[in-house]
């Protein structure tokens, strides 16, 4: 699933070229994928395309957004004159005829045409969508003091609270993995048993592998497939520090880095340096 930096990437290539577009209409072709009516997108024109957390968001104005969340295999195509910026899971469709088999939902632009694909159909579009309103802050956007307030009264698995999108938005396993080896702490360890300082210390750790993904335009790895809207993949999987490592040296302590599933997700871990 494509995470923050991942999201950030398409949001800053789409808004390029949707910025002051009109939408003139939209066509459904799969009503499982929608929420709601879109209707209300329609002849209006595109003021900005924002993220908030995983999800991407094109502003139509004042109290109008439309939102998308591309799950596991969720994509956008942009076509305009027979070019196209392409971005999520990476299928065969993004260099074949428009629509596919696996486009959910059209909308016609004033100079192009922008695809929703999802071939599980996990994914959703929604206008004003109600799951952005549960969401937590950022990591970029809260302080110390309130993350340590918010994972301080947590008993769950610290890997699996920072992975909760009402807790903190916009960290998923790729980033989680990373960020608590940068820690030193064990991804099992209970939230509520870290110190002030130990936080303190994984909050910075979280805004540098994100910064880091943002940089290198996300990650293409074996289960987060990802390629941005020009159709490349990011390169963040080239830093990865435990993430996809399994069976590889800790670059910190020569150890052996160990998988095993933690909240449904598999989990990376140095078990000699991560002890915290």
């Amino acid at each position: 699933m494509p995470e923050l930096p991942e999201i950030e990437t398409v949001r800053v290539q789409l808004g390029r070229v949707l910025m002051g577009q009109v939408c003139k209409d939209i066509k459904i072709l799969n009503h499982k994928v929608i929420k709601g009516n879109l209707d209300s997108i329609k002849h209006k024109g595109v003021k900005g395309v924002e993220r908030r957390g995983k999800v991407l968001l094109i502003n139509f104005g004042p109290g109008l957004k439309l939102g998308f969340h591309f799950k596991m295999t969720g994509q956008l195509i942009y076509e305009e004159k027979g070019k196209r910026v392409v971005g999520g899971h990476p299928t065969e469709d993004f260099v074949a005829r428009m629509p596919s088999g696996h486009t959910r939902a059209i909308f016609y632009f004033s100079k192009g045409t922008l695809y929703f694909n999802d071939q599980r159909l996990f994914g959703w579009v929604e206008v004003n969508p109600k799951f952005v309103e549960k969401l937590g802050p950022e990591p970029f956007e809260i302080n110390e003091t309130e993350f340590i307030k918010r994972l301080g009264r947590l008993r769950k698995p610290i890997k699996v609270a920072i992975m909760d999108q009402e807790v903190i938005s916009g960290v998923g396993n790729i980033y989680a993995n990373d960020a608590l080896w940068e820690a030193k702490t064990n991804p099992q360890t209970p939230s509520h048993k870290l110190q002030g300082e130990q936080l303190t210390v994984l909050l910075e750790k979280i805004k540098l592998v994100l910064s880091e993904g943002i940089k290198y335009g996300g990650a293409t790895a074996a289960d987060a497939k990802y390629i941005d809207l020009h159709g490349l993949g990011g390169h963040y999987q080239e830093h990865f520090r435990v993430y996809d490592r399994e069976g590889q040296e800790c670059r910190r302590c020569k150890g052996v880095i160990k998988k095993f599933e933690l909240g449904g997700r598999g989990t990376y871990v140095c078990p000699k340096c991560q002890t915290g």
